[in-house]
């Protein structure tokens, strides 16, 4: 899509930078350091490995200078893809102590917003062309993928949930900010990788699963999703934290 849209691939070294960050957060997690300190590695890490890739710019040829933004840019963007957003995948499979209920509540919450939202758009969804970068989101999907998210999340944090379940109130208020949140940036991942499509006047983001948006198609929505995951799962102790 880089290639297409007119800017500077990157190219593989800064995938492998990316899996090196990912393989470390694992390695972490699997030596069974705290999560607070495996986000600190994940922290530090991607700050590493993002200026370790941006090193060699300031080693190009004057010829080169006027495209080195748009590098820059380029590079930041698939270190995002690539490097940082995997692992806080990464960091939620292995890294909370109560993994299976996190990974399971996760999937809920994303897969239930999918699938719903395509059942709702699809057979009650009328208004569409409700957003430019999609023609075929409409407001009755947009209203179902949500309601998919808090069903998920009431999921999660109640039957499915270990001795931390919440309790009453605070069971009811928490699950339904969990869900309105992970609905917002499922989405928001969603538009975004369509966005991107559009930019490059793409079909597929790639050729690995092509047919049905490319292979981000099964990711944006989990990567734009994890960091309000973990960053809510933290601030509420959710999941054994």
């Amino acid at each position: 899509m880089l290639s297409r849209g007119g800017l500077h691939d990157p190219g593989l070294g800064v995938t492998i930078a990316g899996l090196v960050q990912s393989a470390a957060v694992y390695v972490a997690c699997v030596l069974s350091v705290s999560p607070s300190e495996v986000g600190l590695i994940l922290f530090f890490a991607s700050l590493m490995c993002l200026t370790i890739e941006l090193v060699p710019l300031g080693a190009k040829k004057k010829a080169l200078f006027p495209g080195l933004l748009k590098e820059a840019g380029s590079i930041v963007l698939v270190h995002f893809y690539t490097a940082l957003l995997p692992s806080l995948l990464v960091l939620i499979v292995s890294g909370f102590p109560d993994a299976r209920n996190a990974t399971t509540t996760f999937v809920l919450l994303t897969i239930g917003n999918d699938s719903l939202a395509w059942l709702f758009g699809k057979y009650i969804g009328k208004k569409r062309n409700v957003v430019d970068v999609s023609p075929n989101k409409s407001i009755a999907g947009f209203i179902g993928g949500t309601i998919g998210s808090i069903a998920g999340a009431f999921l999660g944090l109640g039957p499915l949930a270990g001795s931390w379940r919440p309790l009453e109130w605070n069971y009811i208020i928490l699950s339904l900010t969990l869900g309105m949140g992970m609905a917002f940036f499922v989405i928001a991942g969603d538009l975004f990788e369509s966005a991107l499509k559009r930019s490059a006047g793409a079909k597929d983001s790639g050729d690995i699963v092509p047919g049905r948006g490319g292979v981000l198609d099964s990711f944006d929505s989990l990567y734009f999703s994890a960091p309000f995951f973990v960053a809510f799962s933290f601030l509420f102790h959710l999941f054994g934290l």
